[in-house]
């Protein structure tokens, strides 16, 4: 009865989007993708409840509650949602994983998916996922006719797709388990969910593995945050430069473990996490340090010329910028935009190397 919905699905999109080729449909000029992707990163990932609670030391309890099916957990954050649990009668076997955060802990795991979206270059993956098929996602986009195609009896992706995908893959009968990605993710929420997800796919050593990990780049970051006094500092994000993010953004949390002060927290609230860009208060606060990231640049070099062309046409207003005269704006890759799950701690860990190269006496 699954299949015969799903098919049905597919055939009904198939002849929507045939439709709305007939219609004149078309895509959006190159030229609008780039501030597009970083609006839709901005707006997408707003208004995220705090962390409550950790599920790292729960594996045994998930033991004992899969006895009576398989129970998926939900991070604190997350519940308010989704609820606590995604309870499936049985284990399941074919995973569409769409998820790069859930993907790493699945490998983890030892679970294979039989689907997954565009593996992230930054996190090593084993030889296999490689041959896996590839299903195509965006921050609104999914395609779903290839998601319903794999007969999946569960499918992972982020709730930013839940909206616009998720009643279509409850009417095929297809679970779905909502992860939480984007600029605005916290380092907590992060972990929350890592350790949640373990909980859920492996085992009670697998638990606690994640867990040491995690207290390990915890420990290594206040180390490094003892070791010198904060450094006044804001973080610009996009390119050009159009928005800043306070403590309560992804790489923001980074830096709040580390000896920075975020002057954003003051001028805007640290719960906005990314709120336009001020340049009359940039400018006024002068902060000591500048972090720059943007969605659209693969890497900090790329980010680099895209800023210094900004700079070349508005002398006036970055010339006045000591970060800017002092070579102290540290422009990173977009390793730093938004959640790469538990690779996080790598990439503070990387992080970490950079800042006590940069700032060592």
């Amino acid at each position: 009865m699954k299949k015969f919905f799903a098919l049905m699905l597919v055939a009904s999109l198939a002849a929507s989007a045939f439709a709305a080729c007939g219609n004149g449909g078309g895509s959006p000029s190159a030229a609008s993708e780039g501030s597009d992707v970083e609006s839709a990163l901005v707006s997408a990932s707003s208004d995220i409840p705090e962390v409550s609670g950790s599920g790292a030391d729960a594996a045994a309890e998930a033991a004992a509650d899969n006895a009576d099916g398989f129970t998926l957990y939900y991070p604190s954050y997350m519940q308010e949602s989704e609820g606590e649990t995604l309870v499936l009668e049985e284990e399941p076997e074919r995973i569409v994983a769409l998820s790069n955060a859930a993907m790493q802990i699945l490998v983890r795991c030892g679970v294979q998916p039989v689907a997954v979206t565009e593996p992230t270059s930054f996190v090593e993956y084993p030889d296999w996922v490689s041959d896996l098929p590839v299903i195509s996602t965006g921050m609104s986009t999914l395609d779903i006719e290839s998601v319903v195609s794999m007969e999946p009896d569960l499918v992972i992706m982020g709730s930013h797709l839940k909206e616009d995908y998720g009643a279509q893959l409850d009417a095929a009968g297809i679970p779905v388990y909502y992860t939480s990605e984007g600029p605005s993710i916290t380092y907590t929420e992060v972990k929350e969910e890592a350790e949640v997800l373990t909980r859920s796919f492996g085992t009670e050593e697998q638990a606690e593995e994640v867990a040491a990990e995690f207290a390990a780049v915890e420990e290594r970051a206040a180390a490094f945050q003892a070791s010198m006094d904060p450094i006044p500092m804001m973080i610009l994000f996009a390119a050009p430069p159009s928005y800043q993010q306070t403590s309560q953004g992804y790489l923001g949390s980074i830096l709040s473990m580390l000896p920075f002060e975020n002057l954003s927290d003051g001028l805007i609230g640290a719960d906005s996490r990314t709120a336009p860009l001020d340049l009359e208060k940039l400018v006024e606060l002068d902060p000591e340090v500048l972090f720059a990231i943007s969605p659209t640049s693969p890497s900090a070099e790329v980010l680099q010329a895209s800023y210094e062309e900004e700079f070349a046409n508005n002398p006036d207003t970055w010339g006045n910028l000591q970060a800017v005269a002092n070579d102290d704006l540290i422009y990173l890759s977009s390793e730093y935009v938004t959640s790469k799950g538990i690779h996080i701690i790598d990439s503070i860990n990387s992080l970490i190397d950079m800042l006590e190269e940069k700032f060592a006496e």
